[in-house]
């Protein structure tokens, strides 16, 4: 039967082999990533916005010596209200009760001091209008039946179309920014690679409400592109990594 015998040379080498291979393996440090070169970028977004509602704050005011007629008088009222409002087709979701006050009425004097001569209940409703055709029509149903002072309308943004007008200003920040950092690549003689990271910053701006007048004045202002007050931004920090 053949006998093998291993030679002193073979076991002598793969001690070798075997100090080579850690050496090399410290020195490339193969498990160590090299670090991604990026650069970092803010930009701003902006997209122009038409306002879409309007909200009306009515208030329902009853006077009686007893409060608790005087509130049921108020209820009658309201309630006369938004059926009014309902035929013209404002939702009940569009039909808010924002507070109610009730306290002594006084009576009209300066000397001697007013005293109290009866009770008043005040309603607060805040009225969401989001056909700017038949305003005129919301406004007579609710001075027509007890609303004695209304406030607005407000024009403001529904929040489908808030939405829809970020995203829009979201696209163009990026856009800015991409610009931006390719000037600055190009400046330091590197090339642009790809969108490593995105950051939102901080809260978006938004139109304040605007005051109209009349039913023609909101109509005007809904379609009038107004700086500064229908313009939707947004702030992004943008990193892309450098080639």
């Amino acid at each position: 039967m053949p006998k093998f015998r291993l030679s002193k040379r073979n076991d002598f080498a793969w001690p070798l082999v075997v100090v080579i291979i850690a050496f090399g393996a410290f020195w490339l440090k193969p498990w160590q990533e090299k670090p991604q070169e990026t650069i970092s970028v803010q930009a701003l977004g902006k997209t122009q916005v038409v306002p879409d509602i309007a909200k009306i704050d009515a208030q329902v005011e009853s006077k009686n010596p007893n409060l608790d007629v005087a509130r049921r008088e108020n209820e009658q009222k309201i309630g006369t209200i938004i059926a009014k409002l309902k035929e013209l087709g404002i939702e009940e979701k569009d039909i808010k009760t924002q507070y109610f006050s009730a306290g002594p009425g006084y009576e009209i004097q300066i000397f001697p001091a007013p005293r109290p001569n009866t009770n008043q209940l005040t309603t607060t409703l805040e009225i969401t209008i989001r056909n700017f055709d038949n305003t005129n029509e919301v406004l007579a149903a609710l001075t027509q039946n007890g609303a004695t002072n209304l406030y607005g309308p407000n024009l403001t943004i529904s929040d489908s179309k808030l939405e829809e007008a970020k995203s829009k200003a979201r696209e163009d920040a990026v856009k800015n920014a991409r610009g931006k950092a390719e000037e600055l690549a190009i400046l330091s003689s590197r090339k642009l690679g790809k969108v490593v990271k995105i950051e939102e910053q901080g809260d978006f701006a938004f139109p304040p409400p605007i005051i109209a007048q009349s039913e023609s004045d909101l109509k005007q202002k809904a379609s009038i592109i107004e700086p500064g007050q229908n313009e939707i931004t947004i702030n992004l920090l943008v990193d892309f990594s450098l080639k």
